[in-house]
């Protein structure tokens, strides 16, 4: 009666045992440690059913698995833990190979038992007093009942990971959504989102917001000259800066390659005070691009061009508030002076108006407007050395249009590609007309404007040699004026342009020498044979210091390279005279000839009466 009483005893309190802990751990420690109480053992071990990732499973037909040690209690046996003893592992192997309850008598005379969790594992008890068949048959239902535990207690932590797993997914998902992949700033899509709130908020709270649109100077050449990957690693570099300064009332976004968006929010309704905090935190963005960086041994200092706008106000859209930020931007980019632009209406009107301008030049180009003037270029000896093609444009309503007008507007479309082509198409036309006629001994080459945008087409060269062969002129009788700037944002791939072009027999002059970024390093590479001095530097040279000691610099420049010099903008006699005494004897200029139609420029030439 007495062990009948003992064996319902321990099955109850063993039972309790197994309670509703939802962790495993925890679960498995409370029952050992009932088991040591009642069952007076000397150390208890369990192994368990765990994947590839360690974490404990429920065993069926598709698992891979391996049973593995998951506790000791105590952990260690004398000095050395538990589940490295060469006695534990051997027995553990055996219970389960066994798939059954099997025990083991020590040579130390205590016991261990091995005992079957069902789609568990095993658990492994060790005792000094022998176990009575009676107490294994009746820990049976105890260990069906831990296993069923264990169950509950897998499933609800592989659900509780799953959860947490779609959570993270969530999370993640959440943050790729709303930040650039590369610099980890908010992307356009979600500032977007965000100004839409502040403008709503600037509304309801009657309080101002500032969008600023920053863009990079020059960063295109960057990733050019240096690749790719150090331009990504400069925006990053920029990007930690800016988040730098970011605050729950300054974010920050990177709208697109180089340009980078900053949204104010909460500004004063006053709007000579918001003015005051924008101004400091434009001020601030500066002095943060400004700063030099190192990427990859270089050095690199950086500039760039912000424009601004208010909102709300003036009846201004929700949707016009970044395209107008951007648009001052643009403008302040164009300045020469002028790094930060607020937006202001008539920025939108010389937009609209440039519009009107594209649209007008591709009707110009196919209903024939567009006509080839030709400025004759001088020797010492009057003498016509050759012409540059200059493009003129004879509108119906507006006349004769100013190419300091559309020539700038094209230069920012893409329609300067078909205008360049066109040029180029009639020059050759017009050359081929020359040749036939016969030129003079003294002429070199008809020479045309190439534009940055033409430059970098892949095919450029081609075209150009395909109309040379088309139109069976001399390729050495057809030259291109490129500027300094053009050069120096593709260097590189101009200088293989250039040179190829050359072994073609086709040179090249460079246009406004002075004026952009000079540099005897680069010019020293240029395969170029002429160097032309800009009109800002000839005009009254005879009177200005400055200007006549420029012009020496160029003209010595050019004569230690090897490069012929002619100037530009001659106007005078004066100017003339002055030019020679420096060393100059090759003009352009209204003091010759303006430039002219290609019928009058062919009457200016010694064949043009004969040919009559």
């Amino acid at each position: 009666m007495n062990k009948a009483l003992f064996i319902v005893s321990l099955q109850h309190e063993l039972a309790m045992a197994v309670n509703n802990e939802f962790d495993l751990d925890k679960l498995l420690k409370h029952f050992i440690k009932v088991c040591f109480t009642r069952l007076s053992l000397s150390s208890a071990h369990v192994y368990l059913h765990q994947n590839g990732n360690g974490r404990p499973i429920v065993i069926d037909d598709q698992t891979q698995f391996q049973t593995r040690h998951f506790l000791s209690v105590p952990k260690n046996k004398e000095g050395k833990a538990w589940q490295d003893t060469t006695i534990l592992i051997d027995f553990s192997q055996k219970v389960i190979q066994a798939q059954n309850d099997i025990s083991f008598k020590q040579t130390n005379g205590s016991f261990l038992y091995g005992f079957d969790l069902p789609n568990h594992g095993i658990i492994i008890f060790e005792t000094r007093v022998e176990f009575e068949p009676i107490i294994e048959k009746a820990l049976q239902p105890i260990f069906n009942k831990l296993s069923s535990s264990c169950y509950s207690n897998i499933v609800y932590n592989s659900l509780l990971l799953e959860m947490q797993a779609r959570k993270e997914a969530d999370k993640r998902a959440m943050y790729e959504a709303q930040h650039d992949t590369l610099t980890g700033l908010f992307n356009q899509r979600h500032i977007k989102d965000l100004l839409e709130q502040a403008h709503f908020q600037a509304i309801e709270k009657n309080h101002l917001g500032c969008l600023i649109f920053l863009g990079l100077s020059r960063f295109k050449a960057i990733n050019d000259e240096m690749g790719h990957s150090v331009g990504d690693k400069i925006l990053m570099t920029l990007a930690e800066r800016l988040n730098a300064i970011s605050s729950e009332q300054l974010q920050v976004a990177r709208f697109s390659g180089d340009e980078f968006i900053l949204l104010l929010s909460c500004l004063p309704k006053h709007e000579q005070k918001a003015q005051h905090i924008v101004d400091e935190t434009i001020l601030n963005i500066s002095k943060t691009i400004n700063l030099p960086l190192t990427c990859e041994g270089s050095l690199f200092k950086l500039t760039c061009s912000i424009g601004y706008n208010f909102f709300p106000q003036n009846n201004m859209q929700q949707k016009d508030i970044i395209p107008f930020a951007n648009i001052a931007m643009h403008e302040a980019k164009r300045s020469a002076s002028l790094k930060v632009q607020r937006y202001e209406k008539e920025m939108s009107d010389k937009i609209h108006l440039k519009n009107a301008y594209v649209k007008e030049m591709k009707q110009a180009l196919r209903n024939d407007e567009f006509c080839l003037y030709y400025q004759p270029q001088y020797n010492q000896n009057k003498e016509i050395i050759g012409a540059e093609a200059l493009l003129r444009w004879y509108h119906p309503t507006r006349k004769m249009v100013s190419p300091e007008v559309y020539i700038p507007i094209a230069e920012e479309s893409s329609l300067i590609l078909d205008i360049g082509l066109w040029v180029l198409e009639q020059a050759c036309q017009d050359l081929k007309i020359l040749e036939q006629l016969g030129l003079p001994a003294s002429f070199k080459k008809l020479s045309i404007n190439v534009s940055p945008k033409q430059l970098q087409q892949a095919n450029f060269k081609d075209l150009v040699l395909f109309n040379v062969e088309k139109n069976k002129i001399q390729p050495k009788h057809l030259g291109l004026e490129l500027t300094e700037n053009l050069l120096v944002e593709s260097f590189d791939q101009s200088i293989i342009l250039i040179e190829e072009l050359k072994k073609q027999g086709i040179d090249c002059s460079i246009d406004d020498f002075g004026t952009g970024y000079s540099s005897l390093s680069y010019l020293r590479r240029i395969p170029a044979s002429l160097l032309k001095i800009d009109r800002s530097f000839v005009i009254n040279i005879d009177q200005q210091t400055e200007g006549a000691a420029i012009a020496k610099m160029i003209i010595s420049l050019g004569n230690a390279l090897n490069m012929d010099v002619l100037a530009e903008g001659v106007e005078t006699k004066e100017e003339l005279a002055c030019l020679v005494s420096l060393g100059c004897y090759q003009y352009q200029g209204y003091l010759f000839s303006r430039p002219v139609p290609f019928e009058d420029f062919l009457a200016l030439l010694p064949f043009s009466a004969t040919a009559k």
